[in-house]
């Protein structure tokens, strides 16, 4: 009995150092007001700005100015969108999480930044967010996406968006809903509803085994069953790659 006391608090030793090694790195987008002929949005800029207002926080980390940017709207074109990602995930140790966090307008392996147009080259690719993580020899890399579902406007447009899968990377994307999906605002919320669980997951309704921390493992299966259910099964979450085990992403202590 000695002997497996000893070794819990020796696990939870090394888990509590862990976390104060690791540190986030964030780049947040949230565009509601578009250049062109694209319906804007309601709530994608609130919830950017709730986003990093969670990551500021003692329970989203606390990350520091230097590690985390905010772009909204006009600030948030492709081209800064790269820049800024590669800016701020060039400060990330190898232990430490880098994550990007997009609520606007997206298709099936695009988002759109705010100049999007009927260029194929205007839009933001998986891919070329995967290229900037490929950059960083960091272990932990994720991206969040509240995207509303935007393949109409390229509709009759001839252009292709490579497979999600082209690039082989350790990064894990959770969409808030399938391609074939609208990913619903909800004005009672007043916000995206993907981005609302989002958060109350962080914030501890994710955390399954109250342990005071918030790992993937337990946070996408926490925002896929309440948006279905919010929704009523017509906004599907789903998760691409693997998250390393027992990744935590937020804690309540």
């Amino acid at each position: 009995m000695k002997k497996n006391t000893l070794t819990t608090i020796l696990l939870l030793t090394l888990l509590q150092f862990s976390l104060v090694a690791q540190k986030k790195h964030v780049l947040i987008v949230g565009i509601a007001d578009y250049l062109h002929d694209i319906p804007d949005l309601h709530y994608s800029d609130d919830d950017a700005y709730r986003f990093y207002a969670y990551m500021k926080s003692t329970k989203g980390g606390s990350v520091p100015d230097e590690n985390i940017a905010i772009l909204i709207d006009e600030a948030a074109t492709r081209a800064n969108i790269l820049r800024t990602m590669d800016k701020i995930f060039s400060k990330a140790g190898k232990d430490d999480i880098l994550l990007f966090y997009f609520s606007g307008h997206g298709g099936e392996g695009f988002f759109c930044p705010y100049e999007t147009s009927n260029d194929p080259k205007s839009l933001l690719l998986h891919e070329d967010i995967k290229k900037v993580f490929k950059r960083h020899k960091v272990k932990n890399k994720i991206v969040l996406g509240d995207a509303c579902h935007a393949g109409s406007i390229y509709e009759g447009t001839n252009h292709s968006t490579p497979s999600a899968n082209a690039i082989k990377t350790n990064v894990v994307i959770i969409m808030s809903s399938k391609y074939d999906q609208t990913s619903q605002e909800n004005p009672k919320l007043r916000q995206g509803t993907f981005s609302y669980y989002l958060l109350r997951g962080l914030q501890g309704k994710a955390d399954a085994n109250k342990d005071k921390y918030i790992t993937l493992e337990e946070l996408f299966p926490y925002i896929k069953a309440n948006v279905m259910n919010f929704t009523q099964n017509r906004q599907t979450p789903f998760i691409e790659g693997k998250a390393p085990k027992n990744m935590i992403i937020g804690r309540l202590k």
